[in-house]
């Protein structure tokens, strides 16, 4: 009962985070609609507003770290990873954490466009 009591209180913690304030996680379905938000990772930075909570589709642009965005595009938050392992891969469902991959649906939920990002850095409410 506590470690469930501890969870929600994170997740409520997370989503009141003042914007600009880094946080370690973020449960898309527990996003309020048109959050916009910013997510580092080794090499992007992915800046994005969610549409979607049940599915995790957003707009969103994309930058190599120093360069300018990339027009904004429908992209599927899909879940956090620590990769392939033993040719399986684990995905903790509409969830992204530092430490962690992402992994994306590039314009539909088709495993041909599905990417795993390299670690998530940093993650930011903005607005």
């Amino acid at each position: 009962m506590k470690s469930h009591s501890a969870t929600v209180l994170f997740a409520l913690a997370t989503m009141a985070a003042a914007p600009g304030t880094p946080v370690t996680s973020v449960t898309h379905d527990r996003m309020p609609l048109g959050q916009e938000f910013v997510i580092e990772t080794d090499d992007q930075v992915y800046r994005g507003q969610l549409l979607d909570r049940r599915t995790g589709e957003c707009q969103m642009a994309i930058a190599r770290h120093g360069a300018a965005f990339s027009p904004s595009r429908t992209v599927y938050l899909l879940g956090a990873t620590a990769g392939p392992q033993d040719e399986q891969t684990l995905v903790l469902m509409h969830e992204v954490k530092v430490g962690l991959k992402m992994e994306l649906g590039f314009d539909d939920l088709e495993a041909k466009n599905r990417v795993i990002t390299s670690e998530v850095k940093a993650i930011k409410f903005l607005r």
